[in-house]
């Protein structure tokens, strides 16, 4: 099985990052921490523009990514941040050929 990146670039209403953050860490911070076919997860904040994010996440198969996705808590997430977006957010796939400090 291979490894699966996923990378979500995600723009908010004007002002909502901050709140689009206090909802990861509630939601999805706690169990990316728990899970063990997530082998990184990061939060990022665009330098340029103070209402984008991106969420960077690798797991250890599709099967794994497949199975977070499938979580009601991931639900209640995305009930809770829709509000705050300006449009749907952009998802990458990609199967990465090398990844720095975790296990290949």
């Amino acid at each position: 099985m291979s490894k699966l990146a996923i990378l979500i670039k995600t723009r908010t209403q004007p002002g909502q990052r901050a709140a689009g953050y206090q909802l990861f860490e509630k939601h999805l911070a706690p169990r990316a921490a728990q899970n063990q076919g997530q082998a990184a997860a990061a939060f990022c904040l665009d330098e340029t523009d103070p209402d984008t994010f991106y969420l960077f996440e690798l797991y250890a198969s599709r099967e794994a990514f497949e199975q977070a996705g499938q979580q009601p808590w991931f639900w209640d997430y995305m009930k809770e941040a829709g509000p705050l977006l300006a449009g749907q957010p952009e998802v990458s796939l990609a199967q990465p050929a090398w990844v720095k400090g975790l296990p290949q």
